[in-house]
């Protein structure tokens, strides 16, 4: 009886070893499971908000460069496949981006970026918001002259990115228009396991630059 006890004792200590074992794994695997998912999205934000600056830009063509009133008209006319949401929000709403919004630089260092603005538009610009107000001229109307519809769209989440879109580094900030470059910079994250047993730290180059994505 007293050796089987003693087994007994030695299994219950090699249980609950191989459990702490397993949930300290679990919580190590965490960290990198939300960094999976927020990059999936992440992804899907970037495809979702070029299929809708491009099904504008042929909406564009068809009707005399005007600009479309909803996604639904998109959707109806056949330019999108479906009205997409946001990825990145709960409620999947897009920032619409308005006729009159002149659009900051795509960025950091681009040509004139930083020259001739004022104090409330640089703070405009530092929430995601582009630079210009009602009234200034945008991509596709002229002085003066007012267009419904949209012409972009942007998420509404603040939180910051993986990746670098166009200089960008928070989702707010990913401008979606027709004819705009799309560059992408490489995603941050996790350490990779490398051949040989080698890890690359989080946000180290594996000798190939960015994506660049032209409409």
């Amino acid at each position: 009886m007293t050796g089987r006890r003693r087994e007994d004792g030695y299994s219950l200590v090699t249980l609950m070893v191989a459990v702490a074992v397993m949930l300290v794994m679990m919580s190590a695997a965490v960290p990198s499971w939300r960094y999976v998912m927020k990059n999936d999205r992440e992804e899907e934000l970037i495809f979702r908000g070029g299929e809708i600056a491009d099904a504008i830009a042929r909406y564009q063509r068809k009707n005399g460069n005007a600009l479309p009133p909803s996604l639904e008209a998109l959707v109806k006319g056949k330019f999108l496949r479906r009205a997409y949401k946001d990825p990145m929000t709960k409620d999947g709403k897009w920032r619409f981006i308005r006729p009159g919004e002149a659009i900051a630089p795509t960025a950091r260092g681009a040509s004139g970026a930083g020259t001739g603005t004022s104090g409330s538009a640089k703070a405009g610009e530092a929430a995601g918001a582009p630079r210009g107000g009602t009234g200034s001229s945008s991509t596709f109307s002229s002085p003066g002259m007012t267009l419904g519809g949209f012409q972009g769209v942007a998420s509404t989440s603040t939180e910051k990115s993986l990746r670098v879109f166009n200089g960008r580094t928070r989702y707010n900030e990913w401008v979606f228009l027709p004819g705009q470059p799309r560059v992408v910079g490489r995603p941050i994250g996790p350490a990779v396991p490398q051949p040989g047993g080698g890890v690359r730290p989080p946000g180290a180059s594996s000798g190939t630059g960015g994506t660049l994505t032209r409409p």
